[in-house]
């Protein structure tokens, strides 16, 4: 296998491996929509499943964008920016929408210290998705 074809079958599995993860997110999401329909709405007033719901709603939307983050690193190749969109975009679903749901089912106001956190690596999620786009479509 010739050196050029190696490095853009590592491209294609980690483009994959994104894409894969964002899938996963999303069919999470789905799990996490169903039990607050039918376990989480019960059990804490309207407060609270708003803010599940806004939790599973960029759960949903961000897993969307895993998946976009490894359609395009299939189509551009190995951009750091790419990865680091990719990869802030994971740490920004588990933070945010984790600490989300682990305030609401909880009912510990501690878990709520990790949303900013969430939403600033969502938001350079996305600034890096948009500055690897720039640079990628330069060359």
């Amino acid at each position: 296998m010739a050196e050029g074809s190696a490095g853009r079958d590592g491209e294609a599995r980690a483009g994959g491996r994104f894409a894969a993860l964002g899938a996963l997110v999303m069919a999470l999401a789905v799990i996490v929509g169903a039990m607050g329909d039918h376990l989480v709405a019960g059990r804490v007033g309207a407060e609270g499943m708003h803010i599940y719901d806004i939790a599973e709603r960029f759960q949903f939307y961000h897993g969307l964008g895993l998946l976009l983050v490894g359609v395009l690193i299939r189509q551009y190749g190995k951009r750091r920016l790419l990865y680091a969109a990719g990869g802030l975009m994971a740490l920004g679903i588990l933070l945010f929408c984790g600490g989300l749901y682990l305030l609401v089912l909880s009912g510990d106001g501690f878990w709520a210290f990790f949303a900013p956190l969430g939403g600033t690596s969502l938001i350079a999620a996305w600034l890096s998705l948009a500055l690897g786009l720039w640079r990628a479509s330069a060359t």
